[in-house]
């Protein structure tokens, strides 16, 4: 059996968010059937965060056949359509934000861990054939039956791969390689999926309680402030690992490279005019998570807490200085 996943999306049948996947399994039809199927879902890093469960669909049947008869020609491949979901919690959806945070593009990177059961066929028909007795110069049998005295025929064999009965009870099994007619096989997949990064914020995230998102595309450019760009690449690994203050030092780092670096470039300039308006508005928002007690002095209710919504802002708002230092040196010349 091969399976392949033809579609991913939320399970939006539970109260508990939820992921479900459309599968589509690969058998030969008369040859084998699935019986059962139980998994894992696994992030790309191999680590499991939920169970996988089968959903029961339109109750088909499926036969099983022996060979050996014109009927072989039907044994071809078919498609098995089975959906499984998947409950996420708290820990499991917080685990593949932060994978898909890793990932070079913010796709989603998933694998399905599964064992599909099924049986198969090994019996074989033996090939039989009424034949009157008088052909093989015996005198006609007389069978009594619950219908009379009716005539006997002495039943042959030959092989005939086209074989058909010409009774309905005429169909004769024989164990293949011995006395085994059936078998039940277990195989281990494992399947992976891919979610875009736009599928993933625009139809997963919001009904998966993950909120909404706020999506700024901003050009990198020509990078031509490359050690910049690699603070924020510093920044956002401290803030996959929930290290705000670190992430802020980073670009607070990156907004001084800038500034030496404008500076350096226009002297006294009018475009160093419009720069230290910026990088001023800059400066006070990137000390945010140092000067709390700043804040404390104006006596506010509550505890003051530096935490995802800050430094997402201060990471955007990073992004956007460094592109804006990229263009004015540009200009510059």
């Amino acid at each position: 059996m091969k399976i392949t996943i033809s579609e991913a999306k939320p399970y939006e049948e539970s109260i508990y968010p939820g992921l479900r996947f459309e599968l589509e399994i690969s058998y030969k039809r008369y040859q084998e059937a699935m019986i059962g199927m139980e998994g894992w879902l696994l992030s790309d890093d191999q680590k499991i965060i939920a169970e996988l469960k089968e959903i029961s669909t339109n109750g088909k049947f499926y036969d099983i056949a022996a060979t050996g008869s014109r009927f072989d020609a039907q044994f071809k491949e078919d498609v098995c359509k089975v959906t499984v979901f998947a409950l996420l919690d708290r820990r499991a959806l917080s685990h593949i934000e932060s994978r898909r945070m890793d990932n070079r593009k913010g796709d989603v990177e998933l694998i399905l861990r599964l064992t599909l059961k099924s049986i198969n066929n090994k019996a074989l028909l033996l090939h039989l054939f009424p034949v009157k007795a008088e052909k093989l110069g015996i005198k006609p049998i007389s069978i009594r039956t619950s219908e009379g005295d009716r005539e006997g025929e002495i039943m042959v064999t030959a092989y005939d791969h086209k074989f058909s009965a010409s009774y309905t009870n005429q169909w004769v099994l024989s164990g293949k390689e011995g006395p085994y007619f059936l078998s039940i096989k277990k195989e281990d997949l494992q399947p992976g999926i891919t979610i875009p990064s736009s599928d993933w914020i625009h139809d997963f995230a919001p009904k998966l309680e993950l909120g909404e998102y706020f999506i700024i595309e901003i050009p990198r450019g020509k990078e031509t402030i490359e050690k910049a760009w690699n603070h924020i690449e510093e920044a956002e690994e401290c803030f996959r690992n929930w290290d705000t203050k670190g992430a802020y030092a980073h670009c607070r780092e990156a907004g001084t490279l800038l500034n030496e670096t404008i500076k350096g470039k226009f002297k006294n300039n009018p475009t160093i005019k419009k720069w230290n308006k910026t990088i001023g508005r800059f400066e006070s928002l990137a000390s945010l998570d140092l000067h709390t007690e700043d804040i404390k002095k104006e006596n506010p209710e509550g505890e003051i807490k530096v935490g995802k919504s800050d430094t997402e802002h201060i990471l955007i708002v990073t992004k956007a200085l460094i592109k804006y230092a990229e263009e004015l040196l540009q200009e510059g010349g």
